[in-house]
């Protein structure tokens, strides 16, 4: 709101203004002069900006503290530790093990570094990744992590800054995958179990069936230590852009629809899972329990607005958009995992 001040004459002002104008009309000159009343000149107005006003950029970051580098150092190197450990666990020896947690932690930072930069690019506040290091104390399948997440520490301007963000890190970690998923095909051997075996089954992505008919490949493929990292990076990228709550994909929706459009597309995508979950426990499979608990969080917290909520996404964005949903086609598995 723009404050105005007027600043009227003093009567000291008015009386010297009045001795002047008589003393000029009462010269030679005055007689050839067109008098103008006082009343046709406008007063002076002087603007001040309002106290507050919503800022367009962000301020820029604060500099990292060595405490602070040191943390995200100390947690990268204990995901790098227990993702080698359940690849050793999972293949049976370190170098596969290493293959494994490299390749994975690859897809994991291209993932939340495409999120940082979008970031810095628009002047918001957020830290370096934080991995989240995980191993069970028993052999099972498991993956050694649970990802890895940045924490956005200001306002996010607009929605077009918005779904930059949301939308960069699963484009920049499927850019990832995408060689790595092929690498794993290229090399990959045919499986040596037959039905009935006593064995896990992991469900392939669309992507995975992609390369097996590209490549010529049979349907059951012997994991290798690519092929579960990549299959592990494009679960998480699946899970990152299901349309909910501060997921990558409920960004992306709040910045396509709106706080109404986000939260009914949210509420329809939390139903479906729901479905899945009891179809899944029907069949024998608890696989999208996880689905479930994560994403009930993630209705709970909801979706913070942006500062300006008019600003539209334009045309350009709406394509990347439809890129964003092709990306989670291919990475979506209903039941990832059966025994």
């Amino acid at each position: 709101m723009e404050q105005r001040f007027l600043f009227p004459a003093s009567e000291l002002e008015r009386q010297s203004a009045a001795q002047a104008d008589a003393m000029t009309l009462s010269s030679p000159e005055a007689a050839t002069l067109e008098v103008i009343p006082a009343e046709q000149f406008r007063q002076t107005e002087i603007y001040r900006l309002p106290d507050h006003f919503p800022l367009l950029v962000a301020p820029q970051p604060n500099q990292l503290t060595g405490k602070q580098v040191f943390r995200h150092v100390l947690l990268a190197l204990a995901t790098l530790i227990t993702t080698t450990l359940a690849g050793f666990f999972l293949f049976g020896s370190l170098n596969s093990g290493l293959i494994y947690s490299l390749t994975l932690l690859a897809i994991l930072t291209a993932h939340e570094m495409g999120h940082y930069i979008a970031c810095r690019w628009y002047g918001v506040e957020a830290t370096l990744p934080y991995y989240i290091p995980f191993v069970l104390p028993f052999p099972v399948l498991q993956v050694g992590t649970f990802g890895a997440f940045i924490k956005i520490k200001s306002p996010i301007p607009s929605r077009r800054a918005l779904f930059d963000i949301g939308i960069a890190g699963p484009l920049a970690g499927f850019v990832f995958a995408l060689p790595a998923t092929f690498i794993a095909h290229y090399y990959a051997q045919a499986s040596p179990f037959v039905a009935g075996d006593d064995y896990i089954s992991l469900q392939d992505p669309l992507l995975f069936k992609f390369f097996q008919q590209a490549l010529h490949l049979p349907n059951d493929l012997l994991l290798n230590p690519v092929m579960f990292a990549s299959w592990v990076g494009l679960l998480m990228t699946a899970l990152n852009l299901m349309p909910v709550g501060q997921l990558d994909g409920g960004h992306v929706t709040y910045s396509l629809f709106g706080h109404r459009g986000h939260r009914t597309v949210a509420l329809l995508c939390y139903v479906g899972v729901v479905a899945l979950v009891v179809y899944s426990i029907q069949s024998g499979s608890w696989s999208y329990i996880l689905y479930a608990v994560i994403l009930t969080l993630m209705m709970r917290v909801g979706h913070p607005p942006v500062l300006d909520e008019k600003d539209a996404i334009g045309a350009a964005r709406i394509i990347v958009a439809l890129i964003g949903l092709i990306v989670f086609i291919l990475c979506f598995m209903p039941f990832p995992i059966s025994l």
